[in-house]
């Protein structure tokens, strides 16, 4: 239970994080520079992310079973429709965008499918990373046990 946990600190850190930047982005173009904008937005964006992270409990941790590629391709759609919609609704609901305006929508899907990809980006190098660690170490251990 303490690994999944510390599974959701990490990713909700990475979603913030993200969702912090898309924010920039998306105000900046909407709004311009000089936008004043309320400290509620913040609480909004870890809100958002918060809700986003949720589902990551449903992936397999260290000691969970295996899952197939298809399974796992399927949990990425479903993760993907679920944050898509998470964010659509709470953002029409904070007031972020409306759906009467397309270059909104658009830009927010835009920034929606662009935190998705980044934080799967850094997720995988980071788990590619510690994988070719632990693989280096265990190549050190034979070499030891070897000679």
């Amino acid at each position: 239970m303490m690994n999944k946990i510390k599974i959701l600190a990490n990713i909700f850190s990475k979603i913030t994080v993200c969702v912090l930047l898309a924010s920039a982005i998306y105000i900046t173009v909407m709004c311009g520079l000089d936008a004043q904008i309320s400290v509620m937005i913040l609480w909004q964006i870890l809100l958002v992310s918060a809700v986003c992270s949720i589902p990551i409990l449903m992936y397999p941790d260290e000691e969970g079973k295996e899952v197939s590629k298809q399974g796992m391709i399927a949990r990425q759609i479903i993760y993907f429709i679920y944050a898509n919609c998470a964010v659509l609704g709470l953002g029409r609901a904070f007031g972020w965008f409306y759906f009467s305006k397309a270059k909104m929508v658009v830009l927010m899907e835009v920034l929606i499918i662009g935190v998705y990809v980044t934080v799967n980006l850094i997720v995988y190098v980071n788990d590619h990373m510690v994988a070719e660690s632990m693989n280096q170490k265990l190549k050190e251990m034979r070499k030891r046990k070897d000679a």
